[in-house]
């Protein structure tokens, strides 16, 4: 059953995932997909500050940044033997480093103290996120009469092999979510952030070993010392990686925080705005 306040709750951290994807989308579009990885790579960083800050979660271990470090540099050294680091999305890219961090520490204050299941966390995160999707959509891409018509014309005369790929995209999306927010629940926002690159990580590595992608030794040996980053982290850090920080009381969520989350998010959707906006004027 919903309910109004975890509804309301959920707002920001939506919004911010929202933010962050489109930031993301923005970033692999006008630039490469070497430069986001270099980009995702960043994001552990502030994150580790900003939840000792603000969960309290212990603040790595000197050999835990050099886990992070070497993390960066893999990426890097993988950017710089294939495609390099473009600043074209410079702007977009400031916007996602500023939002997710925000965005992983919101959602495991509200994984800890909304007393949720995981089903249920999936629920009002995908739901609050799709109504802004939606709207966005609207208004943005979608905005003339002509667009509209012309985006439902493709939707609805492609039949089942276009129809398909949409449902099977949202029942993957929605599979995801519930296992990030399994894996969210026991395991710190650093961590976590550090586990998405490396998934990403070892799809490069597939992709080099496996397919027509650079499978030089350079860009191979990068890719590993990336990785081997990331498991360094999760073996030195505090916890091997699972939370430490003082566990909140269900239904803590305070109308001071609230009020900030959504101060963070309106300003990342306008920021967001302004940059898709000038993008189509330009």
């Amino acid at each position: 059953r919903l309910e109004w306040k975890k509804l309301v709750s959920f707002g920001p951290a939506a919004g911010m995932f929202f933010i962050t994807m489109t930031a993301g989308n923005a970033v692999v579009k006008h630039s490469n997909v070497d430069t986001f990885i270099v980009m995702r790579s960043l994001v552990p960083i502030p994150c580790a500050f900003l939840e000792s800050l603000a969960l309290g979660e212990p603040c790595p271990r000197p050999a835990s940044w050099v886990g992070l470090c070497m993390l960066l540099l893999g990426a890097l050294l993988y950017a710089s033997v294939n495609r390099g680091v473009t600043m074209s999305s410079s702007s977009w890219m400031i916007l996602f480093l500023v939002m997710m961090p925000v965005d992983a520490v919101l959602i495991k204050h509200l994984i800890n103290t909304t007393g949720l299941s995981q089903w249920g966390l999936v629920l009002y995160q995908n739901l609050v996120a799709a109504c802004l999707g939606i709207f966005c959509t609207l208004s943005m891409e979608l905005s003339s009469e002509q667009v509209r018509a012309s985006a439902w014309e493709k939707l609805s005369s492609g039949g089942l092999w276009t129809v398909g790929p949409v449902v099977l995209s949202a029942v993957l999306g929605i599979s995801v979510s519930y296992f990030q927010m399994s894996v969210r629940k026991v395991v710190s926002s650093t961590a976590f952030m550090v586990l998405g690159v490396s998934n990403k990580l070892l799809a490069l590595l597939i992709n080099q070993l496996a397919m027509e992608a650079n499978g030089g030794f350079v860009s191979v040996m990068s890719v590993l010392l990336s990785i081997g980053g990331a498991v360094g982290f999760q073996q030195t850090v505090k916890g091997k990686g699972l939370s430490q920080a003082p566990q909140a009381a269900p239904h803590s969520n305070s109308e001071a925080g609230s009020l900030k989350a959504y101060l963070a998010m309106i300003v990342g959707l306008i920021w967001a705005a302004y940059l898709n906006i000038s993008e189509r004027l330009g």
